[in-house]
């Protein structure tokens, strides 16, 4: 091996005490990601509809106010709603490789929300990783989950 840096795997699973239909329908609205990012996060050229197979959008990304990232493109491959699985894949001039995989599953408690992230950002991987694990644990704790877990793993 060269010194290349391997892509990670960021994997959130938290549940919510709602039927997984209900949550999912809920996960396609471009505004509830919105609201849950709120506090931390505005999103320049996101629409506020629902989200749909084959669309791509360009978003300007403003962290806390201060850290900005342009020309973030979020491709969404696919969109399975009798499976509740939602596939996009997302790059931006600092992150060549954002790939997410949300699914809605069953749980005693109500719906599992699993969260799947395959990222490569070159030397920056790590810490585009450890980022990443954040903004999603926000969002989930944002949303009221009742639990969750969280890992990261270097594939």
């Amino acid at each position: 091996m060269t010194g290349a840096v391997m892509p990670y795997a960021v994997t959130l699973r938290a549940v919510y005490p709602r039927d997984p239909d209900t949550v999912f329908a809920e996960a396609l609205h471009f505004g509830e990601m919105k609201q849950a990012m709120a506090k931390i996060a505005i999103y320049e050229g996101l629409p506020d509809g629902e989200v749909a197979a084959g669309e791509r959008f360009t978003v300007d990304v403003l962290m806390w106010g201060f850290l900005r990232t342009k020309n973030h493109v979020m491709y969404v491959e696919s969109l399975d709603c009798a499976a509740r699985v939602l596939q996009s894949r997302e790059h931006n001039p600092s992150v060549a490789r954002w790939d997410h995989t949300l699914s809605l599953d069953p749980h005693p408690q109500g719906a599992l929300w699993t969260d799947h992230i395959v990222l490569e950002a070159g030397w920056q991987t790590p810490f585009v990783a450890r980022f990443c694990r954040y903004v999603y644990s926000h969002r989930h704790r944002t949303r009221g989950a009742l639990s969750l877990t969280r890992e990261i793993i270097r594939q």
